[in-house]
């Protein structure tokens, strides 16, 4: 589901552009009176969470289980009392607070900013001098082949809006697979970005209060050799991890990896076949994109993340002008200041998969979801 904000952005454009101060008290009202009315009548109906309940997304989960052992109930919003959607309740000091996935901020905020907006998210950066990947939106390919050009390759595109890394692309090297990745990124939005691509890891570093909460790196699925077991069988070891569920179950962070034609064939371009027995300490990727539901690890980088590299964080939440932010950015190593390195800050997301800090399958679980009812409690406490 697209957060609800998407939903108001085209009237909101219009409205603050003429009546600026009118707009939050209208939205606010509007909003709320629609989900009491929904919930008068029965449309919505509220229910207790449930750790059985596979619908619910596991950043949600954490957050309900930090706020049941506060003695503080979150329940969910149900259609018609059986469809799961995105939007839940927290009671606190006989206030109801009605918010989407996270209770950072209640349903009816506007953000200043859409920086969700990859686009738009890049101009911020851009207009501050900040570390971000060069390149422009399109939603004509035949532009975008001539930005290409421009540039020059390796590049990477990705959806204008959402994605959750599925179609995303990123190193293609010619002007073929350009075209294969322009037409995967519009699947999911006519929009979309071509960037020159940056090489190095992933992370994912969350801001509470525009505070570092914690920090992960994630990895592309992959095994380890022992020169005993086949890929097929170090697959099936990996994924008899607790912490791994299927590719469908919301309730989990990590999943198990998916051994598939497109898993062999990657295979084969590294000389490798899935009976193949690793010599012992030897990794081989299983899949060329880093994406959770394919079987991707995470692991906790918390405690190195460089003091000028949290100061550029902390600098880009506050640009954002939120409670809550998830950033992306890519380095090459993020214990060495940025400025010392080609990185860049990919985007940012304001619904943030939390729970990857909860579950990281090497370092230290960081409970991001206890700084998120900190700040929460301390937001209705001041008011």
């Amino acid at each position: 589901m697209f957060p609800a904000k998407r939903i108001f952005l085209p009237a909101k454009r219009l409205l603050e552009s003429k009546f600026p101060k009118l707009l939050p008290r209208v939205h606010r009202i509007i909003l709320y009176n629609l989900f009491k009315a929904l919930l008068a009548v029965r449309i919505l109906k509220e229910a207790d969470i449930s750790d059985r309940d596979e619908t619910l997304p596991n950043r949600t989960l954490v957050v309900a289980r930090e706020a049941a052992e506060r003695g503080i109930s979150v329940k969910s919003l149900k259609f018609l009392g059986k469809e799961s959607t995105n939007f839940f309740s927290i009671k606190i000091k006989n206030k109801k607070i009605l918010f989407e996935v996270l209770p950072t901020e209640d349903i009816a905020k506007i953000s200043k900013i859409d920086f969700d907006d990859k686009d738009k998210f890049k101009q911020i950066l851009k207009s501050d001098n900040l570390p971000h990947a060069e390149g422009e939106c399109f939603h004509n390919a035949k532009k975008a082949l001539l930005y290409a050009k421009k540039i020059g390759f390796p590049l990477a595109v990705k959806p204008k809006l959402s994605s959750l890394s599925k179609h995303i692309t990123c190193n293609i090297q010619n002007e073929a697979d350009l075209k294969k990745a322009i037409h995967i990124a519009q699947i999911i939005n006519p929009e979309f970005i071509v960037e020159k691509f940056i090489k190095g890891d992933v992370h994912r570093v969350t801001l509470v209060g525009h505070k570092v909460a914690a920090g992960c790196m994630r990895e592309a699925p992959n095994v380890v050799g022992d020169g005993i077991h086949t890929i097929a069988e170090l697959i099936k070891i990996k994924n008899e991890h607790p912490w791994r569920g299927e590719a469908h179950q919301k309730k989990f962070t990590l999943h198990k990896i998916s051994a598939d034609e497109n898993t062999k064939s990657y295979l084969a371009k590294q000389g490798q076949a899935i009976e193949s027995v690793l010599p012992a300490g030897t990794k081989v990727y299983l899949h060329n994109k880093i994406i959770l539901k394919g079987g991707a690890d995470i692991h906790d980088k918390t405690e190195e993340v460089h003091p000028d590299n949290i100061a550029l964080f902390q600098k880009i939440s506050r640009l954002c002008d939120t409670p809550l932010v998830g950033l992306d950015f890519i380095c090459q190593d993020i214990s060495r200041p940025h400025h010392q390195q080609k990185c860049a800050v990919l985007e940012a997301n304001s619904l943030p998969y939390i729970d990857m800090h909860h579950y990281p399958l090497t370092g230290k679980p960081r409970n991001v979801a206890g700084l998120v009812m900190d700040y929460v409690l301390g937001e209705i406490g001041d008011k």
